[in-house]
């Protein structure tokens, strides 16, 4: 599925199904060598050995009693992780009739993980670029180990590995679904202090937009023109002295109604 979608060979209204995009991501960590899948979940947080990722049991979409279906149990080692994906789409809020999404997952989760004396751990994985504190909040609590995560981060520890090269036999498939997540524009900003190896980094005249090749430019044309008619700025070796500041008591204002700013 992941050369069909690199090759745009699967409709439209398939690519954004996030359980397409689940399928294509866990599929690596079951079908690759399960030192990444160890690495991953460390990296998550969750503390397993080699031994118990090579063991590991991976249950995609497992319908509990109740009809909750989450997209991905990985019983590995003591734990039983639920992985709940979206992508586009968010949980299903609390009805009148039904508890949340999360809710009902995290109290079937924890049932099954204990039928199987397995500690529960409840995976968020979104394509938000950073966490909504206040949407799982009262998920984050002593009593729960609940974690959010994105898919930028998979983006991530892939080209971590890639620039590595330590995939040995994995590096294809690990460089399609690289490049599958980066089509589906699942790629977090890493910062340009991140940005190695680049060659006369100094010489670049326009880093962010190049007027020949931007998509979106016609706000932007002759924008450089015009400011080229002004005269440059200097460089300030003192921005500010202590005198500008001063306490309001010791100025003489005579009788101030409005000091910033007046309506008359």
């Amino acid at each position: 599925m992941i050369i069909a979608e690199l090759y745009g060979k699967i409709p439209n209204k398939l690519e954004d199904k996030e359980d397409i995009l689940t399928s294509n991501v866990f599929s690596f960590f079951k079908y690759s060598n399960r030192q990444l899948l160890m690495e991953y979940l460390i990296q998550l947080g969750i503390n397993v050995s080699l031994n118990d990722s090579k063991n590991a049991d991976f249950r995609f979409w497992q319908s509990y009693d109740d009809g909750t279906e989450p997209d991905l149990i990985v019983v590995c080692g003591e734990f039983y992780i639920l992985f709940e994906a979206k992508l586009y789409s968010d949980f299903s809020p609390k009805t009148l009739t039904v508890a949340s999404q999360i809710s009902r997952e995290i109290k079937m989760g924890k049932l099954a993980a204990d039928n199987e004396n397995k500690e529960f751990v409840y995976v968020a994985i979104t394509a938000e670029y950073n966490k909504d504190k206040t949407k799982y909040l009262k998920y984050e609590d002593k009593d729960l180990n609940f974690i959010w995560t994105n898919w930028q981060t998979v983006t991530n520890f892939l080209e971590a590995h890639l620039i590595k090269n330590n995939l040995l036999h994995n590096k294809e498939f690990a460089n399609d679904l690289y490049n599958l997540l980066i089509k589906k524009r699942l790629r977090s900003y890493i910062g340009i202090a991140n940005v190695k190896g680049l060659q006369n980094f100094n010489n670049y005249s326009s880093i962010f937009y190049n007027l020949k090749t931007s998509k979106f430019k016609g706000e932007f044309s002759g924008f450089l023109e015009s400011l080229a008619e002004f005269e440059k700025i200097g460089q300030f070796f003192k921005f500010y002295q202590k005198s500008f500041f001063q306490n309001i008591k010791t100025c003489k204002i005579n009788q101030p109604e409005n000091i910033f700013y007046n309506g008359k």
